[in-house]
């Protein structure tokens, strides 16, 4: 057995029942992961050291991609409830002077995406949701649960946690056969596990983010201004949430304290930046101080214990990448780690860091170069790039996450190169014909819930597949023609083989009897 240290070795214990997957954070990675477990019938637990659930924006942007995990996990309606209307952003120069007006988050349409654009929501308003399903799936979140230590052995993980935050109280041991650690950058877990956190501390920059009441502008529109080297003071109407979402970059030689931001420092920031007379601050709902870190783990796993969202990885906000990155990794780890769960190789879960790292070297190096091109005085010059960002034209990386690939993986399988998807590529949405109704229904339709999909174009048999070997597949036979053979790159005959995370496991246009249960076989060790 390996025991990971604590502190309270001399509280008394408390005993609690087994789960399969215990998860520590119940910010929107964890609770994402907790919904997708609880959806495939996995025993979850999910628990949270706060003893109130969080208010505030915080992370409010809901790229293209994340909007379609969030449609097959059941809470993109009750999102699109609480998304606040498309505004325009007004760029400021020094002089005060308008130098632009754009629909920030307004991006073109993109083939086989049904959300190309931004929804922009405050973060609690997403926890919400996800809570709300997850409830409805039978399981709540524990709060003032406060992860203290963890031992492991070969069949599970025990984790001490403090119940209330008491330190006086009873510490409670949760037996689980995982542990996933979705707490954060300062992660309890990643720590507790030995985990590597490599990279830096930008200890000159840190930003002030808060939600506020404010007075004096016009809430038509959203309002920038490129003030220095150190990035944008934006102000921004959330009508939702009834506040306005406040950023901006703090002095460097400020030796402000996270705990003392306050209303005063918002002010006296404004006064200091812009100057512009008549505007009032007053009603914190949530303020902070962010301290820019550019970190991530060299591993996403130690034994049973495992790693998602800012737990494993952090980098600047510019571009709007952590909460949807996160995300991802809760969406990809989720179905492996239920499978494995099911009697899988335990092997699968390797191939979530194998997928995931690479992801998360991209984002930090692509927000990090994408944060200092918006940075400094020329108002002009950042805001074009600003908006081209949100907007396809972005040349760093793909905000939209919809090119996210896991082309090369261990699980992807090309049969030739007959056909325009890959294997590891996202598969796109399209509208098709049901030929037992003659309905047009959409791919993401066919493809919403805990199955894989085995998409057949043309006239070849269809493979066999055993679902009580493999697991549930779901078999559709596409009709020719029509823009899924378009944007499939389809000619003739095509066999595409979608994972339950909406990724391509298994492409190409020739195929025998033994193809589809032969690639099946090996995700499920027979």
């Amino acid at each position: 057995m390996v025991t990971i240290g604590s502190s309270h070795d001399e509280l008394p214990r408390e005993t609690a029942g087994p789960t399969e997957v215990l998860v520590v954070g119940a910010g929107p990675v964890g609770l994402a992961l907790a919904c997708d477990l609880a959806r495939r019938g996995v025993g979850v637990r999910i628990i949270d050291r706060a003893a109130t659930h969080p208010v505030g924006t915080r992370a409010r942007g809901v790229r293209a991609r994340t909007q379609e995990v969030f449609e097959d996990l059941g809470v993109l309606g009750r999102l699109t409830e609480h998304a606040e209307a498309p505004t325009p952003t007004r760029f400021y120069d020094t002089a005060g002077n308008v130098v632009r007006e754009a629909v920030l988050y307004d991006a073109p349409p993109v083939p086989g995406a049904p959300y190309p654009g931004s929804l922009m929501v405050g973060q609690q308003h997403t926890e919400a949701a996800l809570r709300e399903r997850l409830a409805a799936l039978g399981t709540r979140v524990e709060l003032g649960t406060e992860l203290v230590a963890l031992d492991q052995d070969g069949a599970g993980v025990t984790a001490s946690v403090l119940v209330d935050g008491r330190v006086d109280g009873a510490r409670q041991e949760i037996r689980a056969r995982y542990l996933v650690g979705c707490d954060g950058g300062g992660s309890t877990v990643r720590k507790r596990a030995g985990i590597s956190f490599l990279g830096e501390t930008w200890d000159r920059q840190r930003m002030l983010f808060g939600n506020l009441a404010v007075d004096g502008l016009d809430d038509s529109v959203a309002h920038m201004w490129a003030q220095g080297p150190d990035g944008m003071l934006t102000l921004s109407p959330m009508p939702r949430s009834g506040t306005w979402f406040f950023t901006a970059p703090l002095p460097a030689d400020d030796d402000q304290e996270a705990s003392a931001a306050s209303v005063e420092t918002f002010a006296e920031i404004f006064a200091q930046r812009v100057g512009l007379p008549g505007v009032r601050f007053h009603d914190p709902v949530y303020l902070s101080v962010y301290q820019a870190n550019i970190r991530m783990v060299d591993r996403y796993r130690e034994g049973r214990v495992l790693l998602a969202g800012d737990a494993a990885h952090v980098h600047t906000p510019a571009g709007g990448q952590g909460m949807n990155t996160g995300v991802q990794d809760a969406y990809n780890l989720g179905w492996k780690l239920a499978r494995v769960l099911r009697g899988a190789p335990e092997a699968l879960l390797d191939t979530y860091e194998e997928e995931r790292l690479p992801v998360a070297e991209h984002v930090l190096a692509s927000t990090t170069a994408r944060g200092r091109s918006w940075a400094g005085t020329d108002t002009a010059r950042v805001s074009e790039r600003m908006v081209g960002a949100f907007q396809g034209r972005d040349p760093f990386s793909d905000v939209s996450q919809l090119g996210v690939t896991y082309r090369g993986s261990s699980l992807a399988r090309d049969l030739d190169e007959a056909l325009g998807v890959r294997a590891g590529d996202r598969a796109p949405d399209a509208r098709v014909v049901d030929p037992a109704t003659g309905d047009s229904v959409r791919l993401f339709d066919l493809f919403r819930g805990t199955h894989l999909t085995l998409l057949v174009f043309g006239s070849r048999p269809v493979p066999p597949v055993d679902d009580g070997a493999y697991g549930e597949v779901h078999v559709h036979r596409i009709p020719p023609g029509g823009e899924a053979h378009d944007l499939y790159g389809v000619d003739r005959d095509g066999l595409v083989l979608v994972r339950p995370d909406g990724y391509v496991a298994l492409a190409g246009g020739d195929w025998d009897d033994r193809t589809v249960s032969d690639y099946l076989g090996r995700l499920s060790g027979s």
